[in-house]
């Protein structure tokens, strides 16, 4: 399940992106195109901090389980409901549903160790 779970991650980040790029061109305005590519580096930077800051691994605010899990469907279940705005909320609700069963079987038995404990 952990190889499902980080598979589910790069489709997070793919689906972020295509997204975000399909938010920009909704936008009837000059230089579409540009404001397309910059929609979809934020939308996948905004995903990558949250991942970063609480879910990562080696992050030192990392989350303990159930917490954790939570903040691992927050970012899918955002993007799915983003994604249902420009036309892919079938591939979003997929992912999060791929996802929450991913998560759910691959990490809820793994305790965090306390920040203490990890190798420097």
């Amino acid at each position: 399940m952990s190889v499902v779970a980080f598979g589910c991650e790069v489709g997070l980040l793919v689906l972020a992106g295509v997204t975000g790029w399909r938010l920009g061109m909704l936008a009837d305005v000059p230089g579409r195109r540009a404001l397309a590519a910059v929609v979809a580096v934020l939308v996948v930077s905004a995903v990558v901090i949250v991942w970063a800051r609480w879910n990562a691994p080696r992050s030192p605010s990392r989350l303990r389980w159930p917490l954790r899990y939570l903040t691992q469907l927050a970012p899918f279940v955002a993007v799915a409901l983003l994604a249902a705005l420009v036309g892919l909320g079938w591939w979003g609700a997929i992912l999060a549903f791929v996802a929450a069963v991913a998560f759910g079987l691959s990490r809820g038995n793994a305790p965090t160790p306390p920040p203490d404990s990890r190798p420097a």
